[in-house]
């Protein structure tokens, strides 16, 4: 089973710098505030969520619900998937053997194949992988290494991006 993962973020990236001593755990776990927080109540203030307020979005049955909905989601999303690679293959096979120019008119400027008058069917190349030689990859492991002594001794700085939700398979 394939585990597909969508993320979409909101938020604006926050850049903050690293301490000059070494940790071994992040001072901050994420770029949103902790939930019940100061900051996490002006935060819902300001999207027009009071605490006090019934809210029919944040009740436990609607929780629920919204959860129940994003599982639902995911395992249609790789039912799609699957479904979707083997009619590309298909569609490829056919491509190989002629019968889509057999069936479908020639597209524009003759590429790919006019299926609608705002519809062409493209095949497209592959991407382009690279294979880098040893000495490149050598100097890839150098910087790596660079980048790692940077990060533990303080030198480098990052920036978290906004909080995102994932649905992930437990173990076990």
């Amino acid at each position: 089973m394939t585990m597909t993962t969508t993320t979409h973020t909101i938020a604006t990236t926050q850049t903050i710098p690293t301490p000059q001593t070494p940790q071994t755990t992040p001072a901050i776990s994420g770029a949103e505030p902790a939930p019940g927080s100061p900051e996490a109540l002006l935060l819902l203030a300001g999207l027009g969520v009071y605490p006090a307020c019934a809210d029919p979005r944040l009740t436990r049955k609607a929780i629920r619900s919204c959860i129940t909905r994003l599982v639902a989601l995911r395992q249609r999303q790789e039912q799609l998937s699957a479904e979707q690679k083997e009619l590309h293959e298909q569609l490829r096979l056919a491509h190989l053997r002629g019968d889509l120019a057999a069936l479908l008119p020639a597209g524009k400027d003759g590429n790919g194949y006019q299926v609608s008058p705002d519809l062409l069917l493209n095949r497209r190349s592959g991407r382009r992988q690279w294979s880098y030689s040893l000495s490149c990859r050598e100097l890839e492991c150098q910087l790596k290494a660079r980048q790692a002594y940077e990060q533990q001794s303080g030198e480098a700085t990052y920036s978290l991006g906004a909080a995102f939700w994932e649905l992930r398979s437990s173990k076990g």
